[in-house]
């Protein structure tokens, strides 16, 4: 059993590595793009690539707020998966009035309406502040919880008779 340290050192947490606890979950990111002139509806796992900037992303969620695609003038927003050409200093992908381009909806499916917003899920813990177990990072709670009873399980105190005679003196 590999373990370190259950309490965080005292350290700069600025200049050390970030990790996520495996049972906070992953970190992800998603862009949500907002749309005009929706001609074509995008479909759940489709990739969307910008005429541009040449940005891509898959499809997780859509939604439409105004107009119809029937009528190409539908506006809504997309979510979108395992985003590229994300401008991570900004949080900003794609580009306004950009076309997009869709892997089963075609060339020209809509545009877009405004950058596409980065939104950050999940949660990274400084390296001090984090226990590792058996090859996985778990934030102090979360291995409190999960190790607390198995640790006092494996360090049980093994009491003969014989020891409880000799108190008993």
């Amino acid at each position: 059993m590999t373990l370190q340290r259950l309490y965080p050192k005292l350290t700069d947490q600025h200049e050390e590595p970030n990790y996520p606890c495996v049972l906070c979950g992953a970190r992800y990111i998603r862009v949500e793009l907002p749309y005009d002139s929706g001609s074509v509806a995008p479909t759940v796992g489709e990739t969307l690539t910008g005429a541009t900037s040449t940005d891509t992303g898959v499809v997780v969620s859509t939604s439409i707020y105004s107009g119809a695609v029937a009528d190409g003038d539908a506006a809504g927003f997309v979510e979108l998966s395992s985003p590229t050409g994300v401008d991570q200093d900004a949080g900003t992908s794609f580009q306004d009035n950009e076309l997009i381009t869709g892997s089963t909806g075609g060339s020209n499916m809509m545009t877009v309406n405004g950058d596409g917003h980065l939104n950050r899920y999940g949660r990274l813990y400084p390296e001090s502040s984090l226990v590792e177990r058996d090859g996985k990072r778990y934030c102090t709670p979360h291995y409190i919880f999960r190790y607390t009873h198995i640790d006092t399980d494996e360090f049980e105190v093994d009491v003969t008779d014989d020891d409880r005679e000799s108190e008993e003196l």
